[in-house]
């Protein structure tokens, strides 16, 4: 068994409806915040999608993850999330409410968690249509 494929099982992840794996691993009883932890393999993308509430990315384990995001749907700024500083790795990264993104490992596998606050519903999640990239007007 691949190391992602083994931290998937061990983990009881599920397919997230923006590609790669999740587990939610904490969410407090008043509901104000959630964590999961989430993986991406080689060929796996986050499609584009925005929250309602701001997202903090932290990572794990694996190789750097790339995140691109836009705050106005046109532009689009990117961050390697990872372990080499020297790189301009950061260990984290804070998404805004309202700002789409979309993720990508720069390897075989990358284990990040996303914290959520107020805690994260479906309902807060909007998916942009599977072919939209920030740039081509609104989703």
């Amino acid at each position: 068994m691949s190391e992602p494929a083994s931290i998937i099982a061990s983990l009881n992840m599920t397919p997230h409806p923006e590609g790669g794996h999740f587990v939610e691993t904490f969410r407090d009883a008043a509901n104000s915040v959630s964590l999961i932890f989430y993986l991406l393999e080689a060929g796996d993308r986050s499609h584009w999608h925005r929250l309602t509430k701001d997202e903090i990315l932290h990572f794990y384990d694996g190789d750097p993850l790339t995140v691109l995001w836009s705050s106005d749907g046109v532009l689009i700024q990117e961050q390697t999330l990872g372990r080499r500083i020297e790189d301009q790795h950061g260990y984290h990264h804070i998404v805004p409410k309202g700002t789409w993104f979309s993720m990508h490992s720069t390897g075989e596998w990358s284990l990040i968690g996303c914290t959520v606050a107020p805690a994260f519903t479906f309902n807060d999640f909007e998916l942009a249509p599977k072919n939209w990239t920030p740039g081509k007007g609104d989703p």
